[in-house]
């Protein structure tokens, strides 16, 4: 497959996780944040210093901060118009902002993969495991 940006961490599998967010609806979306909200502080800590660690032993911190820019582009682009629009009056962009630190964490999950330990992956992909 042909990448315009080479990247170590651009993978299909990555990129079938983008492309799966474009199909969930508000409420797995809801479920991705009260997921990830249900993780202790101390808990996303440790993860973040799981990833920190690969990104300085494998030297892959700009890869890394591609990944979380590429998550956070996703979480922030939207639409707000009327198709867009639930009964709760949220509209999709601000349910999709509102899920931003869970899409990042799972982002960086599937891109890191068993470069990291077993907990951390775990912590990361939380909110994935149980949107659905």
């Amino acid at each position: 497959m042909f990448r315009r940006n080479p990247n170590s961490l651009d993978s299909d599998e990555l990129s079938a996780f983008f492309s799966a967010l474009d199909h969930l609806d508000d409420v797995e979306l809801l479920r991705m944040r009260a997921a990830w909200r249900s993780v202790t502080r101390a808990t996303h800590e440790d993860a973040w210093a799981a990833v920190r660690a690969v990104g300085a032993r494998y030297g892959l911190a700009k890869e890394i901060d591609w990944v979380r820019n590429r998550a956070m582009a996703w979480a922030s682009r939207g639409n707000n118009s009327i198709p867009y629009m639930f009964d709760n009056n949220e509209t999709w962009a601000q349910i999709k902002l509102e899920a931003e630190e869970a899409i990042v964490d799972v982002a960086l999950g599937i891109a890191l993969g068993d470069r990291l330990d077993e907990q951390a992956r775990a912590t990361l992909l939380v909110a994935w495991d149980r949107a659905a």
